[in-house]
């Protein structure tokens, strides 16, 4: 895909700060939209499809916590990344962009070079899913997603590892300590209820009937319920 097939919008209510990074972005990527108000924002997401979504931290009247939500409640076709932005450097303003539901944060404002190479790896998974689309399940490992018949289901990190290693290997019943070895690198894991209450926990989301076991053998992926 060429970079000109790509759409990113910028919602940011004081965007004079970040124009050197946009114009820098602009050499790369002609369709670039900026918002500067909330309805405008709405309005135009409506209108496109857009890849890229990017949020200051920081906007108002609702901020980037709720205007994620808001955009998560949408569901809209073309499952745009989420990116918030700030100049804040802690911890704690990176931990509620990203339990607010965005894909990842990032602090570019001094830093326009960083963001496009950024920017340019973000879309590189972008190509990853859109090249896999054609299949009924698609995995994100770096953002734990899976897209199954292209809804997005998010799994606590573990979680995604425990199916990600069976839908990977569907042949093969995986023993608790190999599970226990393979994702966790102990196997004393194995010796617990953990990988019983992630197996339990992926059934919620797919069904009973998604993972079979087997006494003595273990786990392995069904897929003739999925993919």
């Amino acid at each position: 895909m060429s970079a000109n097939s790509y759409s990113i919008v910028f919602f940011d209510n004081s965007v004079s700060r970040i124009y050197k990074t946009i114009d820098l972005i602009k050499n790369t990527y002609t369709n670039v939209f900026i918002c500067n108000q909330e309805n405008e924002f709405f309005e135009i997401l409506e209108k496109t499809e857009f890849d890229v979504i990017f949020l200051n931290l920081d906007i108002v009247p609702n901020d980037a916590v709720l205007i994620t939500k808001e955009i998560k409640l949408r569901n809209l076709k073309s499952k745009p990344f989420i990116i918030v932005y700030s100049d804040k450097q802690d911890d704690f303003a990176q931990e509620i962009a990203l339990n607010s539901g965005a894909d990842s944060f990032i602090n570019f404002h001094s830093k326009p070079g960083v963001m496009i190479l950024f920017l340019k790896n973000i879309l590189k998974r972008r190509i990853k899913l859109s090249t896999a689309s054609g299949k009924e399940v698609v995995l994100d490992d770096e953002r734990f997603l899976i897209f199954n018949k292209g809804e997005p289901i998010q799994l606590p990190r573990k979680e995604f590892k425990v199916f990600e290693l069976l839908y990977n290997t569907p042949d093969k019943f995986f023993t608790k300590t190999e599970i226990a070895g393979l994702i966790w690198l102990d196997e004393e894991v194995a010796k617990k209820r953990t990988i019983d209450v992630h197996i339990y926990n992926i059934r919620q989301f797919f069904g009973k009937r998604i993972i079979q076991s087997q006494k003595g053998k273990g786990y392995r992926i069904n897929k003739k319920v999925i993919g």
